[in-house]
C-alpha cells in the first residue's frame, strides 16, 4: 500500500512541478522591461462591428451597452448587433431601446457557438462591412481604450486577438476577490509572457477580436460547449495566432458566490476537458509534422489543470507524504511537496501584488480552504462529461447589497 502510494505521490509532485516551472517561466518573461518599439499602422482606423450573443439578459445587458457608449473610440466606427438568442424576456425591446441592431433568433441549436455562427451568416448576408468583428458577452463591461487597443494590434498584423479578462465586481465578495486573483495569474502572467515571446494564447469566450479575413476565410464553426476553446485550436491548425492584447480589457460581471457560479463553472470545465485531449493531439501530430514547438506549447496550455486544481493536489500530498514520512519511507517526498506549495503559494501572491487593490484581494484568502475543494470536485465533474450536452444559463440574480461597491 505505501509503495503505490508513494508512487503515486511522486509522478503528481513530478507533474506539477513540471507546472509550476512551466507558468513561473511565463511569469518572469511578462515581468521583464517592455521592449521599445513603435508599430507600423496601415491604413485608417478599424471599423469594428461588435457582436453580443444574449439569451434573457434583460438584467445585465444594458450596463454593457452603456460601456460601449462610453468609449475613446469614433462611435460611427463601431456598430453594435446584440443577437437576442431565444429570448423570452426584454433583452430585445431593451436593445433597440438603446438605439443599438438587434437580431432574434428564434430557433436552431441551443448554445453561444451556435447563437455566434447564425450571427456571421447574418452579417454575411446583410454585406455588413468591418475591417473587425469583436465578441463580447452581455455582461460584459468594455474598457474604455479597448477598441484603440484592438484598432492597433488589428492594423498592426494582430488578425486573432484575446483581450485582458477580468472581473467587473472584484470586491463584492470573498469568492470574487479568489477570482480576481486567478485572472490575474492567467492574464497578466501567464498570456502576456506568452505574447512577448511570440506563443499564442487561447480565446476565452469574451473580448475576442477577429480581423475581416479571419471571418471571410473560417467563418465561425466551434459550436462545442467550449466554443472559446475549440475555435483556438480550429485557427491553430489552420497556421493562424491568437494574440494576447493586454491593453484590450473587457471585465465580466463574476458570480459572487459558490452556488451561484457552479453552473457556469461547471460549463466551462465541461467544455475545455470535451475539447483538450482530442485536440491536444491534433495540436502535437501538426507540431512535429510542421516543426513548430508552439503547437506543442498550446497542446501543452489544452492539457495542464488550472492553477486551483495544482494547489488541492499538492496539498494532498503534502499530508500523504508526511504520512509515508513517519514510517520512514519516501524520505523525500515530504520537502519536495512542501517547496511545491511554497512555489504555488508565492505565485498565488504575486498575482495577489498585480491586483489593483492587494489588500483587498488578501481578504480573499480565507475562503481557499472552501474554494479548492469546490474548484476541484466542478473539474472532476467536467473531466467526466457531466454537463457537457446541455447548455445551462447562469443565474443573474446579484447580492442585493454588494460589499465593496
Amino acid at each position: 500500500m505505501t509503495t503505490i502510494l508513494g508512487w503515486a505521490c511522486g509522478g503528481i509532485l513530478l507533474s506539477i512541478s513540471l507546472l509550476v516551472v512551466y507558468q513561473w517561466f511565463w511569469a518572469i518573461v511578462a515581468l521583464l522591461p517592455p521592449r521599445r518599439r513603435t508599430a507600423v499602422l496601415t491604413g485608417e482606423q478599424s471599423n469594428f462591428v461588435i457582436v453580443i450573443p444574449a439569451h434573457n439578459e434583460e438584467t445585465v445587458l444594458a450596463t454593457t451597452l452603456r460601456s460601449l457608449e462610453q468609449v475613446d473610440y469614433p462611435r460611427h466606427r463601431i456598430h453594435v448587433v446584440v443577437v437576442a438568442d431565444r429570448c423570452d424576456d426584454g433583452t430585445a425591446r431593451l436593445a433597440r431601446s438603446h438605439g443599438v441592431e438587434c437580431l432574434e433568433r428564434r430557433d436552431g441549436l441551443a448554445g453561444k457557438g451556435a447563437a455566434i455562427a447564425w450571427t456571421v451568416d447574418q452579417l454575411r448576408l446583410a454585406g455588413r462591412g468591418f475591417d473587425g468583428l469583436v465578441i463580447v458577452d452581455a455582461d460584459t463591461v468594455v474598457d474604455r481604450s479597448c477598441f484603440a487597443a484592438f484598432d492597433e494590434a488589428l492594423r498592426s498584423g494582430c488578425e486573432v486577438q484575446q483581450g485582458y479578462n477580468y472581473l467587473s465586481n472584484p470586491w463584492e465578495s470573498s469568492f470574487t476577490r479568489i477570482i480576481a486573483v486567478t485572472s490575474v495569474l492567467r492574464n497578466r502572467l501567464f498570456y502576456s509572457g506568452k505574447e512577448r515571446l511570440g506563443f499564442s494564447s487561447m480565446l476565452s469566450g469574451t473580448g475576442m477580436c477577429f480581423s475581416r479575413r479571419i471571418i471571410e476565410t473560417y467563418g465561425w464553426t466551434a459550436l462545442s460547449v467550449g466554443e472559446d476553446w475549440e475555435c483556438s485550436v480550429s485557427l491553430l491548425l489552420n497556421g493562424e495566432k491568437v494574440h494576447f492584447n493586454v491593453r484590450a480589457k473587457v471585465m465580466a460581471r463574476e458570480s459572487s458566490r459558490f452556488a451561484q457560479a457552479a453552473p457556469q463553472r461547471l460549463r466551462w470545465a465541461s467544455g475545455r476537458h470535451g475539447v483538450a485531449l482530442a485536440s491536444a493531439i491534433k495540436l502535437l501530430k501538426a507540431g512535429a509534422r510542421r516543426r513548430q514547438p508552439k503547437l506543442w506549447d498550446a497542446a501543452f496550455s489544452l492539457l495542464a489543470p488550472p492553477y486551483s486544481v495544482q494547489a488541492t493536489l499538492t496539498f494532498v500530498c503534502v499530508f500523504a507524504s508526511w504520512f509515508l514520512s513517519t514510517g520512514g519511507a519516501w524520505p523525500f517526498l515530504l520537502p519536495w511537496a512542501i517547496l511545491l506549495t511554497g512555489l504555488l503559494a508565492a505565485y498565488f501572491v504575486l498575482g495577489l501584488a498585480f491586483t489593483e487593490a492587494p489588500l483587498k484581494a488578501l481578504v480573499g484568502i480565507v475562503m481557499i480552504p472552501a474554494f479548492l475543494p469546490w474548484r476541484f470536485a466542478i473539474e472532476i465533474l467536467g473531466l467526466v462529461g457531466y454537463g457537457r450536452r446541455q447548455w445551462v444559463r447562469t443565474s443573474r440574480v446579484w447580492a442585493s447589497n454588494p460589499r465593496g461597491r
